[in-house]
């Protein structure tokens, strides 16, 4: 069980989450309000690396949530924060990726290139082509350092389709290649940790929420935090111990009600 009493952020995952494809849930702005209510911060952790940060705060905007630039960390930032930390070196990179994160690599001190990379970026692209497909792989093939901003292989909406998401497009072009890419994000603690450091918290003090054991629940337990499953009904009796979230709510609407009335007690 989660110690409410100890928990001063709290990172909450999107899709499937808040909301599915374009409809936010009911229970997400008064479980919003309940934090807020108590002074605990909170941001959205996604893996989703195919929306730049202003794209997802005027899409919740748009969906009646007020937030800023500052309520977000995703994959896109954890690479950029990934490079800085571990290959300073890397100063002109290679995007497989959507235009509208290209901003957020170059205010962060990166080129975009497309003829003389030091290392490939591979992120969630709805614009993909089989040119731009080809010309990832072929700068992989070449050994230069690549970089995966999440694993996940599909992206959750509410639309009459299936999203492949990077996981997908990763796996397609280590097959093609014969090398591997480094996998950054979710169940990644190094994303988790580097978001809290920003927002003046620790691990300890942190719970992340989600619906994904292996991504969501994964991240929170990798980094020493607390974790809650959002899902319907899950049976783990098969699940690893380090899949195993701290509680299990249908959503947030039930969240809410457990924090309510653990302070009660």
């Amino acid at each position: 069980m989660i110690e409410f009493s100890k928990i001063r952020h709290v990172f909450l995952d999107m899709d499937d989450t808040i909301y599915k494809g374009s409809r936010l849930f009911d229970c997400t702005k008064p479980f919003l309000a309940l934090l807020t209510e108590r002074n605990i911060g909170y941001a959205f952790l996604s893996n989703n690396s195919s929306y730049s940060i202003a794209e997802y705060a005027a899409r919740l905007k748009n969906m009646g949530v007020e937030v800023t630039e500052k309520n977000f960390y995703n994959s896109t930032l954890y690479c950029i924060d990934y490079l800085h930390s571990h290959h300073p070196e890397l100063k002109k990179l290679f995007l497989m990726g959507m235009d509208s994160i290209v901003p957020e690599f170059e205010a962060a001190g990166f080129e975009i290139t497309r003829t003389d990379p030091q290392a490939v970026i591979v992120a969630f692209d709805r614009s993909l082509t089989y040119e731009k497909l080809c010309r990832t792989a072929w700068f992989v093939k070449q050994g230069l350092p690549a970089f995966a901003t999440h694993p996940d292989v599909f992206c959750p909406t509410n639309e009459p389709t299936w999203l492949v998401d990077c996981g997908a497009m990763t796996a397609c072009i280590e097959k093609a290649t014969g090398k591997t890419l480094k996998v950054l994000g979710k169940p990644d603690p190094g994303m988790l940790r580097l978001g809290a450091e920003r927002f003046g918290a620790t691990p300890e003090q942190v719970l992340m929420i989600g619906d994904r054991l292996a991504t969501d629940v994964a991240v929170g337990r990798n980094a020493g935090a607390w974790s809650c499953h959002i899902s319907p009904g899950c049976d783990y009796s098969t699940t690893p111990e380090a899949l195993r979230p701290h509680i299990t709510c249908r959503d947030l609407g039930e969240l809410h009600r457990l924090w309510k009335e653990s302070e009660k007690k």
